[in-house]
């Protein structure tokens, strides 16, 4: 048997009806991954390797300049 809601009270700005908090776009705790050592290690490669392309772009950028 379902519940019966009750009436909706006309709106009175003074008494406003309480506002139940929107659930939160982050994720709780519990579904992060831990870090580990080898995730890190990993990470710091790539990053490595993105500033390594980095550079030599800004080296064929300066090539490009230096011809014109």
């Amino acid at each position: 048997m379902p519940t019966q809601m009750e009436p909706r009270r006309p709106y009175d700005p003074l008494h406003p009806a309480p506002i139940e908090p929107l659930p939160s776009p982050m994720r709780p705790p519990s579904q992060y991954v831990p870090r580990n050592e080898e995730n890190m290690r990993v990470l710091k490669e790539i990053l490595d390797r993105l500033t390594g392309i980095e550079n030599r772009l800004k080296t064929i950028e300066e090539h490009m300049k230096v011809r014109r």
